[in-house]
């Protein structure tokens, strides 16, 4: 066992030098091993216990055996005690997941102000096997299958390339002394009831259970390696990423027999639920112009394509121009404003850029949101009116590209609808003596 251990040690690069680990002791048997398997192979670590209060004196019974085995050893000892029964009502959480997260809050704050490098649990073979049950029986992807990670960012499980056989056998030839904890023959836990009466069953059929599960484990890591590339592969095809904001080519990527699982993926960091992903496909072409959110942002359905961006900020919707304003800051980017005092030899095609004639503008300019309603009369239609909702379904502009557009505004009337159209009333004509030059620039 102990040579098992120095060699998982070892090929997982833990210890290396002069690192130092914070081992989560709870007195029961799997953290007891792991805390004499860290004295055997001389590996420099300290002690930490966590009192939930939940089992009455068998609770500070446990952290006195705790304490007095880091005393024996004279391992740095630290511990502390939450009222878990209060937390889990105050927050509406199970009293299970309200010790997790006290548990692993307090132990990671604790690591790092004391220096240690890893925070070590004793989570072994078997849970890993039960984790990967329970995920199966509720549902999950490929990343459910990895059963228990070996590392998540400074936590890292030294046990478990051993099965809990393998961990009582170790116990009993050291004659360990551990805690027993009696929630754990409970099976009203899901957990306990895989434990007790889903394993058990299993082992039946394959009595070499937790080999066949730890090779399967790996197997599922190399699987999940080429679906994470294949993903990565038809992102590069399929997305076209402008900042933040996406377009997927939703014709595409409907031809595809993984279509649900692709779009969950591309979608998931971005909080939203598998339903959501569901109903995109299930609405077909009757679902253009619909908008599905998560807490972070917005998928709109735009005839072909899926576009994603992340929930606007709000922001001050008007901007005063006057006379002095040379340059303001928007969420979509910058605008430029300069007086020149006569007609450039040429006008500019770029679309951000607008000219007009000064004389013929009432200051202060207003730059606002377009609003339902809003009419102007576009440059070269002789005066011609058009409301701004035509101009945009005329241009194919999305419900998202709508939402950005600024309009510029003086005395009431639109002078340009910005990155688009100027309006006629404000061209600069040959005898204008100044000239107004507004450009945008994008971010």
């Amino acid at each position: 066992m102990l040579k098992k251990f120095q060699d998982f040690l070892e090929e997982n690069r833990w210890f290396q030098g002069n690192e130092r680990g914070l081992l989560a002791l709870s007195g029961g048997l799997d953290s007891m091993v792991l805390g004499h398997l860290l004295l055997e192979a001389g590996k420099p670590f300290g002690i930490a216990h966590c009192n939930f209060n939940l089992r009455g004196e068998a609770s500070d019974g446990d952290e006195a055996f705790v304490k007095t085995f880091a005393q024996q050893h004279s391992l740095p000892f630290f511990s502390t005690s939450f009222a878990t029964s209060d937390y889990a009502k105050e927050h509406g959480l199970s009293t299970q997941l309200a010790a997790r997260n006290l548990r692993y809050e307090w132990l990671e704050n604790v690591r790092q102000k004391e220096g240690f490098d890893y925070l070590l649990t004793a989570h072994h073979l078997n849970d890993s096997v039960e984790t990967l049950l329970f995920n199966l029986s509720k549902g999950t992807g490929i990343r459910g299958l990895h059963g228990i990670p070996l590392q998540n960012q400074s936590i890292i499980r030294p046990l478990l390339f051993a099965s809990r056989a393998a961990i009582v056998q170790f116990s009993e030839q050291k004659n360990i002394e551990f805690r027993e904890d009696a929630s754990n023959a409970n099976t009203k836990y899901h957990r306990n009831l895989i434990r007790k009466e889903v394993v058990p069953v299993l082992k039946k059929i394959n009595p070499a259970l937790e080999q066949t599960f730890a090779t399967n484990i790996q197997r599922f890591k190399e699987i999940e390696w080429l679906y994470e590339y294949a993903l990565a592969n038809l992102q590069k095809e399929l997305v076209t990423m402008q900042g933040e904001e996406w377009a997927i080519d939703l014709k595409k990527l409907a031809l595809l027999p993984a279509r649900t699982s692709i779009l969950f993926e591309w979608l998931r960091p971005f909080h939203f639920h598998p339903d959501q992903i569901q109903q995109v496909f299930e609405a077909g072409g009757t679902a253009s112009g619909r908008i599905f959110s998560s807490v972070s942002h917005q998928l709109l359905v735009d005839r072909d394509q899926l576009l994603l961006r992340p929930i606007l900020e709000d922001h001050k919707e008007y901007h005063s121009i006057d006379r002095d304003t040379k340059s303001l800051s928007l969420p979509e980017g910058n605008l430029q404003v300069d007086l020149l005092q006569q007609n450039p030899d040429s006008f500019s095609n770029d679309p951000h850029c607008a000219y007009f004639d000064f004389a013929q503008m009432d200051f202060p300019l207003t730059l606002r949101r377009w609003k339902a309603g809003d009419t102007f009369q576009p440059f070269g239609m002789k005066g011609h009116h058009q409301k701004l909702q035509d101009f945009f379904n005329n241009a194919k502009l999305s419900r998202f590209e709508k939402e950005k557009v600024w309009v510029l505004e003086s005395a009431g009337k639109i002078c340009w609808i910005v990155g688009h159209r100027t309006d006629e009333r404000f061209r600069v004509e040959n005898a204008a003596e100044q000239v107004l030059q507004v450009r945008f620039s994008p971010t």
